[in-house]
């Protein structure tokens, strides 16, 4: 029996959701940098703000909080492209070229404060939200922890790192720094909060081995 296939320009469900969730986020994000809560945005309002139907979004989300999930995912996944110019740093690379690695998730961050704001604060109390967020800084951690280990090889990392406890502690402080002091800061304090991760980083990964 000849397998089923999917249809011209009908893409799978999860590619369907995933996008749909990119839509919300251009919706939902005015709401919230207008100081809106998002546990006080109703399904009707976020349906309206789209323009699709009560059926058509319960096919693709199960709630709110589904919704918000698949929003995470989305603008974790730009974090961890934009955490990628760090994690591909060549061994040759200066601490100028690690500040300008470390910027796209300062900029990536900033443009997606509000969101990423709702996400932790729903992480306090919906266990689902909190699992998937845990499950999406791992895939950061892990990228991290494999250039570390790159650049160890290459000796050009202190090679007495744990690489895989240096990346956790590196990217839940960036997270924690990204959330509580990045994203209320003015440009020019953004641009000193950048300075001084990048000469943290330095040192602790790469002073004296490059």
């Amino acid at each position: 029996m000849p397998s089923r296939r999917t249809k011209p320009l009908q893409p799978p469900r999860e590619e369907r959701r995933a996008l749909l969730a990119r839509y919300f986020i251009e919706a939902v994000e005015p709401m919230l940098e207008a100081g809106e809560a998002y546990s006080d945005i109703s399904v009707e309002r976020l349906i309206t703000s789209v323009e699709i139907s009560r059926s058509t979004f319960y096919v693709y989300f199960d709630d709110k909080g589904d919704l918000l999930r698949a929003m995470a995912e989305d603008v974790t996944r730009d974090l961890a492209e934009a955490g990628a110019e760090w994690f591909g740093l060549s061994p040759t690379a200066t601490k100028t070229d690690l500040r300008d690695a470390l910027r796209p998730l300062f900029d990536t961050y900033r443009r997606h404060q509000t969101l990423l704001g709702a996400i932790t604060e729903a992480a306090t109390y919906d266990a689902r939200v909190r699992e998937q967020h845990l499950a999406l800084v791992e895939v950061v951690v892990t990228g991290l922890r494999d250039h570390i280990k790159t650049e160890q090889k290459a000796g050009t990392a202190a090679p007495e790192l744990d690489a895989q406890r240096t990346a956790r502690w590196l990217v839940w402080m960036l997270e924690r720094g990204l959330h509580q002091l990045v994203a209320p800061a003015q440009p020019a304090e953004v641009r000193r909060l950048l300075d001084s991760m990048t000469e943290f980083c330095w040192r602790a990964l790469y002073a004296g081995y490059r």
